[in-house]
């Protein structure tokens, strides 16, 4: 039987899991942070769940609630990645997060990884191929480094959201970003990979 911390941060993981599943929230912090207010409980200390547990817990609500359906939404998403990268295969795409990981939702984006001399570059190529984009920056950090903001553009295939975050050739090539779910290095597949686990849905 668990004891009553264990028990808190199982609830405020499964509905962590369920804001970012069903309604969209990208921050795991955040998500922490809103179902512990929403259930009442303190938001620190060790009654707070792990991202790794929150991950864990989007996999079962997939499994439980959405098995039937989800399948068939991680392929369009796969698909989309598919797509992408073999667009901009001149920047060396790798495909990372809801995508690769199996938690695609609805709200979720394709995020792929590039390598540029500058987000001038791809940002110059989507222009020239009449690809309307947003320009945006997200926080993450490479191997060791201090968390630093990098270039993200944003648009849309057949009404997914694409995302690109542009790595410098340096920096892209002598680490991968390090996962704020795991503290790892992020999980990432290059387009043999993204089109062998098409063949496995």
């Amino acid at each position: 039987m668990r004891n009553t911390r264990e028990e808190t941060r199982h609830l405020v993981a499964e509905e962590a899991a369920r804001l970012i599943y069903e309604e969209g929230m990208r921050d795991y912090r955040l998500a922490k942070l809103r179902a512990a207010e929403q259930l009442g409980v303190s938001a620190h200390g060790s009654s707070q769940p792990t991202n790794e547990e929150i991950e864990a817990a989007i996999h079962q609500r997939i499994q439980l609630f959405d098995a039937e359906t989800q399948p068939a939404l991680l392929r369009q998403h796969r698909e989309v990645a598919l797509e992408a990268m073999e667009f901009l295969q001149a920047y060396n795409p790798y495909l990372t997060g809801a995508a690769l990981e199996g938690t695609s939702s609805p709200h979720s984006a394709v995020t792929l990884y590039l390598s540029a001399d500058g987000v001038e570059q791809v940002m110059f190529f989507l222009e020239d191929q009449h690809i309307p984009f947003q320009v945006h920056e997200r926080r993450t950090r490479l191997g060791n480094k201090k968390q630093e903001y990098f270039p993200l553009l944003r648009f849309y295939v057949d009404d997914v959201e694409v995302e690109l975050m542009v790595f410098p050739h340096d920096d892209r090539f002598a680490s991968a970003p390090i996962s704020p779910i795991t503290g790892k290095a992020m999980k990432r597949a290059d387009r043999k990979k993204v089109a062998a686990l098409l063949n496995v849905i």
